[in-house]
């Protein structure tokens, strides 16, 4: 049965235009196919080897496995030997958790090890590789056909294609195998002849360069704190260019949408996806992420015509700390209460982005409340399926006893030592996948925080800027990435003469890409302070960029030309000046110190 539920499935995984996909790119699909069947397990797929490939089946807590689902998942991977004509294969069963099955184990294979931590299968073939995809034939052409699919292999130079009913498939598979099982993988369900292999490595080097560059630019280095929240990550890419992405968005002052994503592959195609991930996010702020989940999954439909997809953990953070989050086949969150100092995994499920057109149907919208002191965690797969040299997990359990032995950790220092563990516990192995965590507290000290927040901004709106400083300087020890408070200590430096230390804070804010005004406004006079003229010119062109129109910081870029002697420079700036007010009081002091600068030509 395992057999015929692949190959009669099988079309379903195919793109949907003219292009091919091998054996390799329907392995990885092949997970795909297994959450449209079951909900009891999920599969993950790990690359051994060149041509040599083995399936993790996973099952949910509340699912046990059986002796028949051994059976029809070796079933499933001898279908995958049926369907790509398959010669020299072997596919054999490694571990099970299952103590016993009902059948000859060496049907299965010959050094099984029961009672183990997981359920595994491995492939191996030597064959040369063979395309399928979907045809497009005209109903005269195939009038009898309802599902067709066509192959080519690279045995000449010339390319014959084959057509074949995968009724016909099926029947013929079943003949064989009640003849023989050992047959079944034979001579049986598409023959045709592709086209030459295309040159693998022709442009490997380059598509490496440009996906590196791409994603360069995607993923922040820092989450800046959020009302109260701080940010940490851990991230581990096995290549070059990483298939894991996350990212936040603000939704102007009341919400924070967090995202971790494990995109399909590696190389370009993943920077692509990871690129229109950001793009989509950032357009479609839902009030739900579940609404934003249909959307992204309509687009990347339209987008990527089912050539990839992504999993998700989507969290919307509201301003009085209740989470909103939804689930797209990725790990569930993991939440840490501080009252309890226990960790336990939260609710949710969902399918893919960017496969299925009815997705939409199983993304749902859980919530949960932060108290002071609570952490939540992130992760992509890549953390918890990691095996040491003794071929263990990591495991989902190791993760949660790290995270309650760091109750009273902060959430840099629990995500670290979580990294240094996995890093400890894998050494001497081979990076199978990317490894990204994400965690967030809801600081312990918030209210702490806030009265002294309070404190300083009556300080500096009573223009006291020293204790303005003193209580800027421990708030920002609470939560140092909080944005308000660096542009406000920032500010407060400046004002108090203390131009190098607020040079350093507004240098910080501004990494944010923040696009404020007065902060660059600030900077560029601290930089004029110290006498570093030219990047006091930048950081008051770039506030002038993004506000044109504010008459002070005009003023003091004609006074920098003035100082510099740059005549022209100062005149073009007093134009602008006068085109916006010409009864400004400034603009004539202005011009007849610009009367007074020699020219520049002598």
């Amino acid at each position: 049965m395992g057999t015929e539920t692949l190959i009669t499935n099988a079309y379903d995984l195919l793109p949907h235009d003219d292009s091919r996909i091998d054996l390799v790119e329907m392995i990885y699909r092949l997970p795909i196919l297994i959450g449209r069947l079951t909900r009891a397990v999920y599969l993950n797929v790990k690359p051994i080897a060149d041509k040599h490939v083995k399936f993790v089946f996973t099952y949910l807590p509340e699912f046990q496995e059986k002796w028949y689902d051994a059976v029809f998942f070796q079933g499933m991977l001898n279908g995958l030997a049926v369907l790509f004509e398959l010669k020299e294969f072997n596919i054999r069963m490694t571990k099970t958790k299952l103590f016993g099955i009902h059948i000859s184990h060496k049907e299965l294979g010959e050094e099984i090890q029961f009672g183990s931590d997981a359920n595994e299968y491995e492939l191996e073939w030597k064959d040369e590789v063979l395309y399928l995809s979907r045809s497009h034939l005209t109903k005269e052409n195939v009038s009898s056909r309802h599902r067709v699919m066509v192959t080519s292999r690279s045995e000449t130079t010339l390319e014959e294609m084959s057509i074949v009913d995968v009724r016909d498939v099926v029947g013929k598979s079943r003949e064989l195998a009640i003849e023989n099982r050992d047959l079944e993988a034979a001579v049986e369900v598409l023959k045709s002849f592709k086209q030459e292999l295309e040159k693998k490595q022709l442009s490997m080097a380059k598509d490496l360069r440009l996906a590196k560059n791409i994603q360069k630019g995607l993923i922040p280095e820092i989450i800046p704190d959020w009302n109260g929240i701080q940010f940490w990550t851990g991230f581990s890419p096995m290549q070059e260019v990483s298939g894991d992405y996350y990212d936040y968005f603000p939704y102007h002052a009341d919400k924070l949408g967090v995202a971790v994503c494990d995109v399909s592959g590696h190389g370009v195609p993943a920077a692509f996806i990871t690129a229109l991930s950001k793009m989509l996010f950032s357009n479609f702020k839902k009030p739900k992420p579940s609404e934003t989940f249909k959307l992204i999954n309509r687009e990347l439909l339209d987008l990527v015509k089912q050539q990839g997809y992504t999993t998700c953990v989507y969290l919307l953070i509201h301003s009085d700390y209740k989470v909103v989050y939804s689930i797209a086949g990725h790990p569930r969150p993991i939440i840490f209460r501080l009252r309890t100092g226990k960790a336990e995994v939260c609710e949710g499920e969902g399918t893919f982005l960017g496969m299925f057109p009815d997705a939409g149907d199983t993304y749902s919208d859980l919530h949960l409340q932060l108290e002071p002191g609570d952490k939540l965690f992130l992760y992509t797969d890549g953390l918890t399926e990691a095996e040491n040299d003794h071929g263990h997990a990591f495991g989902e359990i190791k993760l949660l006893q790290l995270i309650e032995e760091n109750a009273n950790a902060t959430i840099q220092e629990t995500v670290e030592s979580i990294m240094n563990h996995h890093r400890e516990f894998t050494m001497g192995t081979d990076a199978m996948d990317d490894i990204t965590l994400l965690g967030l507290q809801l600081s312990p000290r918030l209210a702490e925080f806030h009265q002294i927040k309070r404190q300083g901004d009556q300080a500096y709106h009573q223009k006291d800027y020293n204790t303005a400083v003193n209580c800027y300087e421990k708030a920002h020890q609470i939560l140092p990435r909080e944005l308000n408070t660096q542009l406000a200590y920032g500010k407060a430096l400046a004002y108090y003469g203390k131009f190098d230390e607020a040079i350093s804070m507004l240098e910080s804010y501004n990494k944010f890409k923040t696009n404020h005004f007065k902060s660059h406004a600030i900077l560029g006079y601290c930089y004029y302070q110290v006498e570093q003229y030219e990047k006091a010119e930048l950081e008051w062109k770039k506030a002038y960029s993004i506000n044109d129109s504010n008459l002070s910081n005009l003023y003091n870029l004609a006074q920098l030309y003035r100082k510099l002697n740059q005549k022209q420079k100062m005149k073009d700036v007093i134009d602008k000046m006068k085109y916006i007010e010409s009864t400004y009081l400034h603009i004539l002091p202005l011009e007849k110190k610009w009367e007074l600068l020699p020219d520049e030509s002598n």
